[in-house]
């Protein structure tokens, strides 16, 4: 009965476990077959390892051949992904389409979009083809971008602008897409940053004049708090995200009698503040991410994104941390949001000169910012004491947001210059993520390919990556596992003779994964491992 009930859970989540992923059948409590020709006729456990050392041969194998590594690597499970910009995470070619469905236009020099009603000489059509096609997706991504007078950097922090107008007037359908891309890519769940909480944050920033210093912080927040207005905005802040929510499921027909595979992937909102912005509204929309997560469990965490290495980035990063740390003990009790920070994405090649910010940033991102996982850390060598902040970030288990693709087109880090091998030798727990995929020209299998050849991971670490994905999401419950160096599960879920980890579970593992969204999907994942690994 047990089982029954974890199956009906399963499918309210939106995850079947009765679906097959590349071929491969759902086997349930029999003996495991590495495949039809040779069944395995020891234990479910011994036959689970026989059929992942299998997957792992084929992906050195085919470590030889980019076609071969990459038709493997879509079809391996990747877990999460916890580093996502919305925005940025759709292809040029879509958002065109969607722009010539509005009628807007494209200016003929800038290549930025503009409405339809501005459309002129210069303001022209958007083509369906051609070479100024061509052009507009170079200039609103990364695609056959060659550094001259302008750099890989700046390219790619002007592409937001050029297509903004169109990404927002589709939020929905901006949702719907990376929904789609992802379960074609064996992903369960998406963490997506975009910008909330405004409504909050436009009413600090009327209630506040002058310089905004760390002593202030108590003042300006009764200020907002006991603000007439401030319930009615936090109340508009929390209906653009349940609007957001009901808004891309509708779009991809999740009601409705077939509802496609993106419906069953985990979607949760992360509030964008971007730190370029006036104190007062970085205040208040920070002041509302913690209210909303009081509110509803479709936002699980706030972040800080905009370029690190801007000036007004470095002004105000000490004020930051220091509202992160008031809010922080505000909402202690309060508010169950989570703190990711973009930490560490520099390089002394564009920091303003005589600026230090590569020497704390990281470092305060989590002492003082309660940061639970760090975007990139690409920096942590030039961190003050280095050694100590890494020992201090595994003891904690801070995650950290590995985006490959981003790395070396924004910053030109890779390969050995590329801080991962050191995380991973100091137990450090990191995942891949997208960053933008669509300005990147990229995906999540791109990332896991980037990982496997440009920083030589193997297929087990890969796939402890896309576990370490689900540990660290911002999903509640307890976890899966007992322990995760290595990851073992706890006893109630441990595998017997005849059910292997991510087979139907049995009563006892069914009773708690049914107390456990984190639980739940993390047994997903291993199902759809066990279920790739044996198909290979």
């Amino acid at each position: 009965m047990l089982r029954r009930a974890w199956l009906v859970m399963l499918l309210a989540c939106g995850h079947d476990p009765t679906e097959t992923v590349d071929g491969g059948p759902r086997d349930g409590d029999r003996t495991e077959t590495i495949d039809a020709k040779t069944p395995c006729t020891k234990t479910a456990p011994e036959c689970a390892a026989e059929a992942e050392q299998a997957a792992s041969d084929k992906f050195d194998h085919a470590l030889g051949d980019a076609g071969t590594l990459a038709l493997f690597l879509k079809g391996v499970p990747k877990g999460g992904d916890l580093h996502n910009h919305l925005t940025g995470a759709v292809w040029a070619e879509t958002y065109m389409d969607w722009g010539r469905a509005d009628g807007d236009c494209v200016n003929s020099s800038s290549h930025s979009a503009v409405n339809h009603s501005s459309c002129s000489t210069t303001n022209v059509a958007i083509p369906t083809m051609g070479t100024f096609y061509d052009s507009i997706i170079q200039a609103w991504s990364m695609q056959d971008f060659v550094a001259g007078n302008e750099n890989g950097h700046d390219h790619f922090f002007a592409t937001f602008g050029k297509y903004g107008l169109v990404a927002g007037a589709h939020r929905d359908e901006t949702l719907a897409d990376v929904a789609t891309r992802a379960a074609d890519e064996n992903e369960l769940y998406i963490e997506t940053m975009f910008n909330l909480g405004k409504n909050t944050g436009t009413l600090m920033d009327s209630l506040s004049s002058g310089t905004i210093a760390a002593a202030d912080l108590p003042a300006l927040y009764t200020t907002l708090t006991t603000n007439a207005g401030f319930a009615t905005a936090v109340a508009n802040d929390v209906a653009v995200v349940t609007s957001a929510r009901a808004g891309y499921q509708a779009q991809l027909g999740c009601s409705g009698a077939s509802p496609p595979s993106a419906c069953k992937v985990t979607v949760r909102f992360i509030a964008q503040v971007s730190r370029t912005g006036a104190a007062a509204q970085v205040f208040g929309q920070l002041v509302g991410a913690f209210e909303m997560a009081k509110a509803s469990n479709q936002i699980v965490a706030a972040n800080l994104s905009s370029p690190e290495d801007d000036s007004a980035s470095i002004t105000n990063y000490n004020l930051h941390m220091a509202m992160l740390d008031f809010l922080h003990t505000q909402y202690a009790t309060t508010s169950p949001l989570h703190v990711t920070l973009h930490a560490g994405e520099l390089s002394a090649a564009y920091l303003p000169p005589g600026s230090n910010a590569n020497t704390f940033h990281i470092r305060a991102a989590v002492e003082t910012g309660h940061a639970e996982r760090i975007g990139h850390g690409l920096d942590i060598n030039n961190e003050t004491d280095p050694a100590g902040l890494l020992a201090e970030m595994a003891a904690q288990q801070v995650l950290v947001e590995v985006c490959l693709s981003s790395n070396t087109q924004i910053l030109d880090i890779s390969g050995t210059h590329h801080p991962m091998s050191q995380y991973l030798a100091a137990g450090v727990p990191i995942a891949l993520a997208t960053d933008d995929q669509g300005v990147s020209r990229s995906s999540m299998a791109g990332e896991y390919t980037r990982a496997a050849v440009d920083q030589h991971l193997t297929y087990r670490q890969l796939k402890q990556l896309a576990r370490n994905s689900l540990e660290h999401a911002f999903v509640p419950g307890a976890s899966l596992w007992s322990t995760v160096a290595p990851y073992a599960p706890i006893a109630t879920c441990a595998p017997t003779d005849t059910v292997a980890l991510g087979d139907t579970p049995g009563n006892a593992c069914a009773a708690f994964l049914a107390t456990s969204e984190k639980a739940t999907l993390e047994y997903e994942l291993e199902h759809r491992y066990l279920v790739f690994e044996r198909a290979q």
